[in-house]
């Protein structure tokens, strides 16, 4: 079998909850600081406390995955503001069952399973190709929701044709 290659870093789209908390965060905190300097000093230093952690959430924010596929194994890892890389999770083709877009009908049959876990390592924006690899490892279903790029998902399907669907 050759040797393959592709690495594709995907931004998370889906923090949406995140948007609402930095818009939050940052109103109390102002509220505080000024209703602390106007009326009550006491509410300075909880402002003052809120300025840290204000700044310590909204930093943590920012999140990015990273697929790597080399040879027969897929590496998936998440990158914290663009410094801290952690391991996700691992996978090995030869267990993959099946891989197709997210809403095909390819996909029915694995989903009818209720011991089907997902894990979804996509950005979540609907306007781009995500994709569903399903992995049979230990008798466990896995489905696992990707953005692969066309080199990426031209190498599974290179080394597995049958189970790679397109449509």
């Amino acid at each position: 079998m050759s040797e393959s290659y592709a690495e594709v870093i995907v931004h998370d789209e889906k923090d949406i909850k995140g948007k609402q908390l930095k818009i939050i965060l940052i109103s109390v905190t102002a509220l505080l600081i000024v209703l602390g300097m106007l009326f009550f000093a006491l509410l300075l230093t909880p402002g003052i406390v809120m300025i840290f952690v204000s700044i310590s959430m909204i930093k943590n924010r920012y999140c990015e995955y990273e697929y790597l596929l080399v040879a027969d194994e897929l590496d998936i890892a998440v990158v914290k503001n663009r410094s801290r890389r952690k391991k996700l999770a691992s996978y090995t083709l030869s267990e993959l069952q099946c891989m197709a877009p997210v809403n095909s009908h390819k996909l029915d049959s694995y989903h009818s399973n209720p011991q089907l876990k997902v894990r979804d390592f996509s950005s979540g924006n609907s306007e781009h190709d995500i994709y569903s690899m399903i992995f049979s490892s230990s008798g466990m279903l896995q489905e696992v929701k990707v953005e692969p790029t066309a080199v990426m998902l031209n190498e599974v399907k290179k080394h597995h044709a049958s189970i790679v669907f397109t449509d």
